[in-house]
């Protein structure tokens, strides 16, 4: 390095370890800040590659120093290189280098495919749609990857920046790393077709609307257990979402949201223009493709080579893959007890924001993905009731006309939850009835004072719906007792 110069570090941009109150993106600008914009940056940006190919990391720090300010730590670089399913240092330097640095530059150009070549940002609380073509995403994410962008400040927006995976060193950063290089050596001499859409959707119904709706609950398949979202590509996959889109995919992040956008890169195209979510409001991204296999989560997550994804095309080479991104209520630090869980704010703010994630923003998509693939959503680290938010995706889902097919993983509520949708949807359930019930248990649930709260949290010590306390309405009955009031009411 430099003389009197220290690296750059892993940096704690990571806001994405809870989810409190979200974060107003005023003072946001209505585009996003590009590299090509500044004159002085870019020129040494594109000084990347003039002086003489780039055979070492010592070389490519000393010339992202040039537009960083100082070099950076690429300690975890060498580490996705050098280490166990790494490329190597030579097919980086002599192949996916070069065509990084050329996607790079090419941004001056391919920019112009947007409107007026600006990249504006979805705001808060304004329902969008931007169209992104997949060659000009690829350039955005080479210019993410050698951290050309300007360091971001405004709280509303998760940070882009790889200086994190660059730097990291643990085997979990590592593998994340290493999925992303793996994107670049796929596409290193690959035209890529077809688009990136993501939509932002704010959408919300009154309680009142909740209750007395008429939509018949649809049918609920269930997965085996300890299967995936990618077992089904032809389905739309739910993203168990941080408020910040893509968590922290890029900085520190290793469960189900990081993992997804390391598989699938063109995904945290996101993060550059989605401020974070309001109640309200979800993301909705189409066409993203998957390029990495992956083995274990979180501290055990492994880059396990090269992924080929068997999604349709549409006529203009689009992936036809939907991934609906929605955050969950982080009940950490607070009441997670079944009782206030069933709260009619805490309902209907779930129920909400899953509708504004499982609404199709057209015709074509709900034509193109009928059924949405989903699981414990917010039931990890969140605390959040797995049968019960089992039924309020159900919910959600029917009201808007899409089918869900659970993936319980670990949670053993599989054939409980399949056999209460067979009985429900026999007698002509409908969504206003399973909300109505839900109250009734609310209000059977509150009338014993003591909560529950690990009651509902599935861990590696404590099963699943293990209930631990004796209490009016533990975790392991909701499911059959709202099995017994449909079957009461027939």
């Amino acid at each position: 390095h430099a003389p009197g110069l220290q690296p750059f570090q892993c940096q704690p941009a990571y806001r994405a370890m809870g989810n409190s109150a979200a974060v107003s993106d005023e003072g946001v600008p209505d585009f996003v800040p590009l590299p090509c914009e500044d004159t002085k940056r870019w020129r040494a940006v594109c000084n990347l590659d003039q002086e003489s190919e780039v055979s070492c990391l010592a070389h490519l720090g000393k010339l992202m120093a040039e537009y960083l300010g100082r070099p950076p730590c690429l300690n975890g670089l060498h580490a996705a290189l050098e280490g166990q399913q790494g490329m190597g240092q030579e097919p980086f330097f002599k192949k996916v280098l070069p065509s990084v640095i050329k996607r790079t530059k090419a941004l001056e150009h391919l920019r112009n495919a947007l409107p007026g070549g600006k990249l504006p940002v979805l705001r808060q609380g304004c329902p969008g749609r931007l169209n992104i073509p997949r060659e000009l995403g690829a350039s955005l994410l080479a210019n993410m990857f050698l951290c050309t962008f300007e360091v971001r400040s405004h709280e509303s927006m998760n940070s882009i920046s790889f200086l994190s995976l660059l730097s990291g060193r643990a085997v979990q950063e590592v593998a994340k790393l290493q999925m992303f290089l793996h994107f670049f050596e796929r596409v290193a001499d690959a035209a890529l077709l077809g688009n990136i859409c993501i939509e932002r959707v704010a959408l919300s119904l009154p309680e009142d609307a909740w209750r007395q709706s008429e939509q018949p609950l649809l049918p609920l398949a269930c997965a085996p257990p300890r299967i995936g979202f990618e077992t089904a590509p032809e389905l739309a996959h739910a993203d168990f979402a941080n408020m910040f889109i893509g968590g922290g995919v890029l900085s520190g992040g290793c469960v189900q949201e990081e993992i997804r956008f390391a598989i699938c890169p063109e995904l945290t195209l996101s993060m550059l223009v989605c401020p974070c979510m309001l109640a309200n409001e979800a993301i909705q991204i189409f066409g993203a493709e998957q390029f990495s296999a992956y083995s274990g989560y979180a501290f055990s997550l492994r880059f396990n080579g090269d992924h080929v994804d068997k999604s349709d095309r549409s006529s203009d080479g689009s992936v036809l893959s939907a991934v609906l991104a929605m955050d969950a209520l982080d009940l950490r630090g607070g009441d997670d007890s079944l009782c206030s869980q069933l709260k009619s704010d805490n309902i209907f703010r779930e129920l909400n924001k899953a509708l504004a994630a499982f609404t199709p923003v057209s015709e074509e998509s709900l034509r193109n993905h009928p059924t949405v693939a989903t699981g414990n959503w917010g039931c990890g680290a969140f605390g959040g009731c797995v049968p019960l938010k089992a039924l309020l995706q159900w919910v959600s889902a029917s009201q808007c006309g899409r089918q869900i097919r659970y993936f319980p993983f670990d949670a053993d509520i599989g054939p409980e939850l399949e056999a209460l949708s067979e009985l429900v949807v026999a007698r002509g359930g409908t969504v206003g009835q399973l909300v109505a019930t839900l109250r009734d248990l609310h209000h059977e649930a509150s009338q014993e004072g003591e909560p529950l709260s690990t009651a509902c949290r599935p861990g590696p010590h404590r099963p699943p719906l293990l209930d631990l306390r004796r209490e009016r309405l533990p975790p392991s009955q909701l499911l059959p007792r709202v099995a017994a009031q449909f079957a009461k009411n027939d």
